[in-house]
């Protein structure tokens, strides 16, 4: 079994692919929004309360459109040695409430670790229009057992929490249904759940979506950091770092930077999430007096 590594960079392209309004509501419920207070984050879960415009969350972006491509394309390897290491994500523009974008896939880099393997899937979401992108997201995956082939290890690890108590703490109870509810975006893995598959495989239930844990984190930066206005959202990434059940408590550590937080998700004592990063997004008005600021410097 192999990594096709020189297939680095070949785009494939998917069907065009479409959303409602009632799927972007779906998604916000699915992590979290509005389950403390119903009467919160209207704009993110009702599409008809009075003076409120429907919004989306960003990262309702990783539900759109699949890999567009074939799975075939990275190697030869099995589908059980896969595992989601990480997830980021860009938004060149805010996400309408409906629409339709054509996704378009390619392996961007693999790294060697050792024993196992890296690889990071791209895929951009254009505008079915325009053909400008909208989102760009980068799904880290962990092949085991096929690393040793004596490539590139990859970029050094730069992230890491600061001694300094965090600015803010977060803590968001999911639900004991959370991962049946957010199986409905798209994700039907039976390991989220199917008991008796989740038992085969070393878990004592059905353990959440790494996605949907991601979710609530965003959610509560997005909050927090950057007054829910999906407008200032620019990038975000995660690693995942163990398995959380639902039912589990989120406590979601952020610490504010020049340009957005870093943040690191708990269940108890265990770091779930890890090495996150949040960046607001540069409005030409900010750009330019930037620019300004270091011309005059």
């Amino acid at each position: 079994m192999a990594i096709h590594v020189h297939n680095i960079g070949k785009k494939s392209e998917g069907s065009p692919y479409s959303w409602e309004s009632k799927d972007a509501l779906l998604y916000a419920l699915s992590v979290g929004a509005g389950a403390s207070d119903p009467a919160e984050n209207l704009s993110f879960t009702t599409e008809n309360s009075r003076g409120i415009v429907q919004q989306v969350l960003p990262t309702f972006a990783v539900t759109l459109g699949g890999a567009g491509g074939s799975m075939e394309e990275l190697g030869d390897f099995k589908l059980s040695q896969i595992l989601h290491g990480g997830q980021a994500i860009t938004l060149h523009r805010s996400l309408p409430a409906a629409g339709t974008v054509i996704p378009v896939s390619y392996m961007s880099a693999v790294h060697d670790k050792g024993r196992n393997a890296i690889i990071d899937l791209t895929t951009d979401l254009l505008d079915v229009d325009t053909r400008e992108p909208v989102v760009s997201s980068v799904t880290s995956m962990v092949i085991r057992g096929e690393g040793g082939f004596g490539g590139d290890t990859g970029p050094g690890e730069t992230w890491a929490a600061p001694d300094t108590a965090p600015d803010l703490v977060i803590t968001q109870r999911t639900m004991r249904d959370q991962a049946l509810l957010y199986r409905l975006n798209g994700d039907r893995n039976p390991l989220h759940s199917d008991p008796s598959l989740a038992k085969m495989v070393g878990f004592e239930q059905p353990i959440l979506h790494g996605l949907c844990t991601m979710g609530f984190a965003a959610r509560a930066v997005l909050e927090n950091v950057a007054n829910a206005d999906p407008e200032a959202f620019g990038s975000l990434s995660v690693r995942f770092a163990a398995p959380v059940l639902p039912g589990d408590e989120l406590e979601t550590s952020i610490w504010r930077t020049e340009n957005g937080a870093i943040f690191q998700v708990r269940v108890g004592e265990t770091v779930v999430l890890d090495r996150g990063t949040f960046t607001l997004r540069q409005t030409p008005r900010q750009d330019a007096a930037q620019d300004f600021a270091a011309a005059t410097a």
